[in-house]
């Protein structure tokens, strides 16, 4: 579980948690960034932050004003996303162990409802929506992206579903993203679940990968809103109240799922890899992420020779200056005023004075 930081809940400085979720360790799971707002920021500066941390999310916290509720937006480097379960465990993980000290539940405003996380002495829960799954009939380009010959199955509820007879195939897939992107077109576009039963003796009962290139990610380490559409899927096919998955990325990442009637319920556990500050200035952007530099004023140089001078330099030169030597083009210079005149001519310099006191 998440440690408690020390301090202040709340230094209402622009901070940042960098939060690996899925996992009980660093390295592992799927790292989303987590950004705490007082008020929102312009949505161009909240996707400079979002394409500068280069993560598959970066999940942006907003205070409603009612306690232990909180407005949470969700941005890709490319995009901002309806849904993203990870980055909203993460974000309920930083809010209940660091910064709302004392809650044991939070509830998150978004784009896709109301969505629900809870402390628990094994980790945190997520409720997610629970879609209402349909029959798909994949198209044959699909399978050739995939390097597949065919699906056992196929559905869409949240994103578009294909099913694989064994682990072993999953794991051996080479999606080409390109055509990934190109030919999932619904519901969300350019993104696509596999996923297939665990081979037998293994400690989780299916195993999945996500490829989401048309949201610019092309393969996510965990995603919890595609666990929403699997659990379901599983717990019917193997007559099951819960179910354990693995997501077979580099990464990887595990997470225990029931569903209720209008529910998922994902339960997982966050490491945190980094605590950190935004500098303030990036607060003080206003939409200008995508504007040039403004040019730079200089001042002409007026020309001397059309510009008459003022009648000061026409008075008759200024007493205890000397008229210099004619210049090369035989017109007579005057001394500056800040050179140091010439020793009288004539007569021997009095040595100075020499005063002694007693």
């Amino acid at each position: 579980m998440l440690a408690r930081a020390p301090g202040p809940a709340h230094t209402g400085a622009m901070k940042i948690w960098i939060v690996h979720a899925f996992t009980d360790r660093v390295f592992a799971g799927n790292p989303a960034a987590v950004v705490p707002l007082e008020r929102w920021l312009p949505d161009a500066t909240l996707q400079a932050i979002a394409t500068e941390n280069k993560l598959s999310e970066t999940a942006f916290v907003a205070p409603t004003g009612l306690r232990g509720n909180y407005q949470l937006r969700w941005f890709t480097p490319t995009t901002e996303v309806p849904i993203c379960g990870h980055a909203t465990l993460a974000a309920g993980a930083v809010l209940l162990s660091e910064l709302a000290l004392g809650l044991e539940v939070v509830v998150f405003d978004t784009h896709a409802g109301a969505l629900i996380v809870r402390q628990t002495p094994e980790g945190y829960t997520l409720d997610l929506p629970r879609k209402q799954r349909s029959p798909w009939t994949p198209p044959d380009e699909l399978a050739r992206a995939l390097g597949v010959d065919d699906f056992a199955d196929a559905f869409v509820g949240e994103y578009a579903n294909v099913v694989l007879d064994s682990e072993a195939q999953l794991q051996a897939l080479k999606p080409d993203f390109a055509a990934i992107a190109a030919i999932v077109t619904g519901p969300r576009q350019g993104c696509l679940v596999v996923t297939a039963p665990a081979d037998e003796g293994k400690p989780y009962d299916f195993v999945s990968r996500f490829f989401a290139p048309g949201a610019g990610v092309d393969e996510d380490p965990v995603t919890g809103s595609a666990f929403a559409d699997l659990a379901p899927y599983w717990c019917d096919r193997f007559d099951m109240e819960s179910v354990v998955g693995f997501q077979a990325s580099k990464r990887g990442g595990y997470m225990r799922a029931i569903q209720t009637l209008a529910s998922v319920r994902l339960l997982g556990q966050v490491a945190v890899y980094l605590r950190g500050e935004l500098d303030p200035a990036i607060a003080r952007l206003h939409n200008r992420a995508t504007e040039g530099p403004e040019p730079v004023r200089r001042k002409r140089r007026r020309a001397r020779a059309a510009q008459a001078l003022p009648p000061i330099f026409d008075d008759p030169m200024l007493p205890g200056l000397e008229p210099a030597a004619s210049g090369a083009a035989g017109g007579e210079a005057h001394r500056s005023p800040t050179s140091h005149p010439a020793p009288p001519e004539g007569g021997e310099l009095q040595p100075p004075r020499i005063v002694v006191t007693k």
